[in-house]
């Protein structure tokens, strides 16, 4: 289906005039970033490019936020010019650089625990604002299964890291994101051994809060 897809796209984008808000133009730009999802899935860097032109000249956040997922998603050419660009152009505000950490945090690229962690040293987060850590790091194990169920166990060993450092901090935002951890039971042998390690690892932390230490104790039962 690519050449439909490619038509259709091609089509929709170039009706795009001025910004509205109603059915019609919704339902265009919907089926529009879907054609160039698609689209951007595949090994052809004319698709990056149509994508990269629609970010950089999108006048609505839609079009903007949705192709730059795009390219986040893909380790091609224009990936880390996109997501620098988005940065400066929104850095002082804050719910869209939070869309920016989630982006990043739910990319299907190899790397993504890498990308992850390091912005978790950033000043750009802060485990002590709610917002950040559910952009980011409830982000990542909620919709990047690639990258959180890593099969050596990295994901899971460093959200347990943060789950340990965040209780001491903001025991519910910790309770909200160890519950990434109550369905181990549910996944292969070597999975579920490497999650209940880290379980009884956060079980083990003295002073853990009653919000976590429920959540845990009643997981590994």
């Amino acid at each position: 289906c690519e050449d439909v897809l490619a038509s259709h796209y091609q089509r929709l984008n170039s009706q795009q005039q001025s910004y509205q808000f109603d059915p019609d133009a919704v339902g265009r730009r919907s089926l529009k970033n879907m054609c160039l999802r698609f689209l951007t899935s595949l090994e052809d860097v004319t698709y990056h490019e149509w994508a990269y032109e629609q970010f950089t000249e999108a006048n609505n956040m839609t079009d903007e936020i949705e192709a730059l997922g795009f390219l986040a998603n893909n380790q091609g050419p224009y990936r880390q010019k996109a997501l620098e660009s988005f940065y400066e152009k929104w850095r002082e505000e804050p719910l869209v650089v939070d869309k920016w950490l989630a982006i990043q945090a739910t990319a299907k690229v190899s790397d993504v625990l890498s990308v992850v962690m390091a912005l978790s040293k950033s000043p750009v987060f802060s485990l002590r604002n709610p917002n950040k850590v559910s952009a980011l790091l409830v982000s990542f194990t909620r919709g990047n299964p690639m990258g959180f169920h890593d099969a050596e166990g990295k994901g899971y060993n460093f959200i347990a890291d943060k789950v340990i450092e965040l209780d001491s901090i903001n025991p519910q935002s910790a309770a909200r994101l160890v519950r990434a951890f109550c369905y181990w039971k549910k996944y292969d042998r070597k999975r579920r051994a490497l999650m209940k390690i880290e379980l009884q690892r956060i079980l083990e932390v003295k002073n853990l809060s009653p919000n976590v230490f429920e959540i845990v104790s009643k997981t590994l039962k």
